[in-house]
């Protein structure tokens, strides 16, 4: 919304004097001569007193106009809506009763005003951007002001800022009501600085206050000589120096205008001001100068002056000095920056500028902006909007290297003319990053719940970039987060707080995982007699185990295949296949596991595991190998199911799926003296290590070669070698890939027992023959998530 309404009272004042000046009242004339005089503080208590003798609009407008410049906004809305109630209001009249409305924070009195206005009866009305005007009360800050405790008082306080050494300095007139007769002088930290008979207030003159860091406040006095006011202090960082804007005791034989310079001062050690000096564009008869900031990394002095040349009003600008405070040409901040109306109290940090303006569009009076630099140029102009800003006038921002951010306003909450306020954020910026296994950002859309409190209230979550979730959250709260996306692992955060959060903003990174579908996690073999499907003995502890990690483990399901060797016809041997897995299923079954959770598949003799079919003559315990059920439990099995990941997991790093993999007791192949061939009870040791490999494709294989003791180191080095090769060339022959087998041979340098200590049986010998097989990747089986099977 434009700020039409600042711009129309110089105009409006001096046509109220005019029509106001032929009242016959001896109130209203006492009161039309205060307003000529500038002294608004008489003048608005002489309408009052006029309005109370005798109900008129010159006298309602009269103390509307007065309590509007003295800023008395609740005063002002109160006898504006008493000016328009009269025939006689006019257009400009209704015009700066919404703005009274308005800065007195009756918003509901704005909309139905403009409503009831929108006929276009009144041209003016039709300026206004009402949707602005309501934009800026729709738009909710994740912030909210609070007066700030030990400075402000019933006086005016404005402008804190901090030195070095944390003292705290701030403008006031605390000093209560003046000797009008006396001081002739009122500063308005907005605009002019006035000489005139008496004050145009009532109140005292400004100065400057200092905060120790114990508390204690007492009056910073400027070194400057015959001073009436001194407001606006800025204390330099890395140097012992302030800056501050006085004005000057002027002796002139006429009335005259006295206009605010701006001087500065080093501190000595105990922070009080010994040299002083002006800008050298200081001119107190002819512009004023005011509200300096040092931008020290960059040695320029930026301030407000209303000199000839700006753009309007009061404009923005800046001067280079060196190390010796000597200052260069002023130069305007340009159009950007500076409008037709006022702009003040710059202030840059994080390369970002702010300052206070009326001629920008905003709430109502003063209002405080914010624009980018780059490059040391500027890049737009925004409107902080709620809460920095009010309808009444808001300035003065600074924020501490501490991310404190301090502004004044004079806003309905203030208990003076001017507090100054503290932001204080009201809900906390929360940031979720979530990646992927390989630690980029898990891209497309993802289904997020984010609630708060006990009562599980929901929040509105924005993914505005991919993998990006941010929200807004109470402070001192309790809130879980769900984060949802198909094919992955839901995340679930149940110890999200803003409880103790110092900080505006909480940071989170999850992780999601993909779920690993049908993954192998456990293989095993049982075998079975000629044309039986009876389950052996030596087969009830491989099922026992299935069964029971079936049991414990929700997210398992089996795929049991049977086998037969290729005796007999293919349909026969199918049927047996059958009635083998029917064995396994009903031995599973004794164990509560559902038939849902096992899939059975009857191969007969199509997948034989060695050559003996199709009549080729094989030694009958060669057939053993085919009368065979693979066992295979798979985790996740339901491909597309949105899985919760297991308690059992909930530690387990699901990046790498071999974590989620039961570690297999591998077997150790004996060898006969002298031997390297493997028996038909290794060759069954090694399906089912070959099953494994071939489910579990992320695994290699070590093989390691050992002989006994007896013979040369030459003689049973490549005895050993060929004792793991024979182991190797078995699994190459099963289908497993060479790059995941590795082998190694040790001939007899490490062996299961030391026969060259002890005298050793045949039998530990026997244990020193062998070639062993580990898979290196293996978690250590204490740390596994199947502690139950490890016990």
């Amino acid at each position: 919304m434009k700020n039409i309404f600042t711009y129309l009272i110089p105009t409006l004042l001096f046509g109220f004097l005019s029509v106001s000046a032929t009242a016959q009242s001896g109130l209203l004339r006492y009161a039309d001569r205060k307003l000529a005089e500038e002294n608004y503080f008489e003048a608005g208590q002489g309408f009052v007193d006029a309005y109370a003798r005798k109900p008129t609009y010159q006298a309602a407008k009269g103390a509307a106009m007065a309590f509007d410049v003295l800023r008395d906004y609740p005063k002002s809305y109160n006898w504006w809506e008493k000016a328009v109630a009269f025939a006689d209001a006019d257009e400009n009249d209704w015009l700066y009763y919404i703005a009274a409305a308005n800065r007195a924070g009756e918003k509901n009195a704005v909309f139905a005003a403009l409503d009831s206005l929108k006929s276009g009866e009144y041209d003016a009305i039709k300026n206004l951007h009402l949707d602005s005007l309501q934009y800026w009360y729709r738009s909710e800050g994740n912030a909210g002001l609070k007066r700030l405790e030990g400075i402000n008082s019933s006086s005016t306080e404005f402008g804190w800022v901090k030195d070095q050494r944390g003292r705290i300095y701030f403008t006031s007139d605390r000093g209560g009501e003046s000797d009008r007769e006396k001081k002739a002088l009122r500063i308005d930290k907005g605009y002019k600085y006035y000489n005139k008979s008496s004050d145009w207030t009532g109140r005292d003159y400004l100065g400057i206050y200092r905060m120790e860091e114990d508390g204690t406040v007492s009056p910073f006095e400027v070194p400057v000589p015959e001073v009436f006011h001194a407001s606006d202090p800025y204390v330099l960082q890395e140097q012992e120096v302030i800056f501050y804007t006085l004005t000057r005791d002027i002796r002139r034989p006429k009335n005259y205008e006295v206009h605010s310079e701006v001087y500065f001062s080093r501190l000595d050690d105990a922070g009080n001001p010994g040299d002083f000096r002006g800008l050298p564009v200081n001119a107190a008869l002819e512009y004023s100068v005011k509200s300096p900031f040092v931008d020290e990394s960059n040695n320029r002095l930026y301030f407000s002056s209303d000199m000839p040349g700006g753009q309007g009003g009061f404009d923005l600008y800046y001067m280079a000095f060196d190390d010796d405070f000597e200052f260069q040409e002023p130069v305007n901040l340009g159009p950007l920056v500076n409008s037709e109306g006022n702009e003040i109290d710059p202030f840059m940090q994080d390369d970002k500028f702010y300052f206070a303006s009326d001629g920008h569009p905003g709430l109502g009076a003063l209002d405080i902006f914010v624009s980018d630099i780059s490059n040391e140029a500027f890049a737009g102009v925004k409107n902080m909007g709620l809460p920095y800003n009010s309808p009444q006038d808001d300035f003065g921002f600074y924020e501490t290297a501490e991310n404190r951010v301090l502004i004044s306003s004079n806003r309905p909450e203030s208990s003076g003319w001017d507090d100054i306020f503290e932001l204080e954020t009201l809900y906390k910026d929360f940031q979720a990053l979530v990646l992927g296994c390989d630690g980029e950002r898990v891209s497309g859309p993802l289904e997020v719940s984010l609630t708060e409190g006990a009562q599980k209230v929901n929040i509105d979550v924005n993914q505005e970039e991919e993998g990006m979730l941010l929200a807004e959250m109470a402070p001192d709260q309790d809130h879980e987060i769900q984060i949802k996306k198909p094919g992955f692992f839901a995340v679930q955060d149940k110890n999200l707080t803003t409880k103790g959060l110092s900080s505006g903003t909480l940071e989170k990174t999850y992780q999601m995982v993909r779920i690993p579908y049908n993954t192998a996690v456990h293989v095993d073999l049982v075998y079975y007699n000629l044309d039986e499907s009876a389950i052996r003995s030596d087969a009830e502890a491989p099922l026992d185990k299935v069964a029971e990690l079936l049991k414990s483990y929700s997210f398992l399901n089996i795929v049991v295949r049977s086998h037969t060797d290729a005796r007999a016809s293919e349909a026969y041997n199918e049927a047996l296949s059958e009635k083998r897995a029917d064995a396994v299923r009903d031995y599973l079954g004794k164990y509560g596991v559902a038939r849902s959770r096992i899939e059975s598949e009857w191969l007969g003799e199509t997948e034989l595991a060695n050559d003996c079919g199709d009549g080729k003559p094989c030694p009958e315990d060669y057939h053993q190998l085919n009368r065979r059920t693979e066992l295979l439990l798979l985790a996740f099995p339901e491909e597309g199911r949105a899985y919760q990941i297991p308690p059992e997991l909930q530690e387990v790093d699901l990046c790498d799926i071999s974590n989620i993999q039961i570690p297999e007791e591998l077997p150790t192949i004996y060898f006969g003296f002298d031997k390297a061939e493997l028996k038909v009870e290794d060759m069954m040791a090694l399906e089912r290590v070959a099953l494994m490999l071939r489910n579990m494709i992320n695994r290699r294989l070590a093989i390691m070669g050992h002989t006994d003791s007896r013979g040369s180191a030459a003689y049973n080095e490549e005895l050993s070698k060929r004792r793991a090769l024979v182991v190797k060339n078995y699994l190459e022959g099963k289908g497993i890939a060479s790059d995941r087998l590795v082998y190694e041979f040790f001939g007899k340098t490490k062996p299961v027992n030391d026969c060259d200590e002890v005298p050793c049986t045949p039998e530990m010998h026997q244990r020193n023959r062998r070639t062993e097989m580990v898979l290196p990747s293996i978690p250590n089986p204490k740390k596994s998530w199947t502690k139950k099977q490890d016990q």
